[in-house]
């Protein structure tokens, strides 16, 4: 019988990680107690071929109209729909998966919008430069701090209401207070003057929340660092 080191307790079968914290298992194992059952997945299955079908006939009508059906000189919209239709698509089939952890999909979507959103802006900017797109810096001052600020209001509501959350997830809340505090130490050290005053408030969200999960769930978090770092 195999041995978790960090929840204490003995696993059946022949396992190679621990279902509860996802670390590896220690000892011997041994022949699993039920047989492997298939779980059929005919309708998510199905679910995904409609966004996948979808998602192609999106950008098949967007180049045809951008390319065939539009005679007259416009900016080129298809590069930014292709890639908005691409990471919403895989944001929703991320989300639609079986077994997903949520605080984790929570993250890197908001990773993938920020990325997109600078794409969006760093591509009107440089190849429309012929219709004098300004570049207004929206994402990297507003959208990016916004979205890490909703992010780690969500993550901390959650870790507060489900114990689930923050024994097994707290790393991405981690991550999501790097991505608010690093910026803005980086922009204190670079920028002229203060940083914007939405990385400012991000920060003290950021540090609000920390400080909260340090209070409420000081030892939850210490054992989580013990277990995701092996200590």
């Amino acid at each position: 019988m195999k041995f978790c080191p960090h929840c204490k307790i003995n696993i059946g079968g022949n396992l190679e990680k621990c279902p509860l914290c996802q670390n590896l298992l220690t000892g011997e194992g041994e022949a699993d107690y039920c047989p492997k059952i298939e779980i059929k997945t005919k309708t998510r299955h199905l679910v995904f071929r409609f966004i996948l079908f979808g998602v192609i006939a999106a950008i098949i009508i967007n180049l045809a109209l951008d390319y065939l059906f539009i005679e007259a000189e416009h900016p080129s919209w298809s590069p930014l729909v292709l890639a908005w239709l691409l990471v919403s698509g895989w944001i929703t089939e991320f989300i639609l998966r079986k077994h997903y952890n949520l605080l984790k999909a929570m993250f890197f979507s908001m990773i993938a919008i920020s990325i997109l959103c600078q794409f969006t802006e760093s591509f009107m900017y440089l190849a429309w430069d012929k219709w004098n797109i300004p570049y207004l810096g929206i994402t990297s001052g507003y959208i990016i701090p916004i979205l890490c600020s909703a992010n780690m209001v969500a993550n901390f509501v959650l870790s507060m209401i489900d114990k689930h959350f923050t024994e097994h997830s707290l790393i991405f809340m981690f991550l999501n207070i790097l991505v608010g505090i690093v910026p803005w130490i980086a922009l204190l050290i670079f920028h002229n003057g203060k940083p914007p005053l939405a990385w400012s408030i991000c920060l003290v969200i950021n540090t609000i929340a920390f400080a909260g999960l340090v209070i409420f769930k000081g030892r939850t978090v210490l054992s989580e660092f013990k277990k995701r770092f092996h200590m």
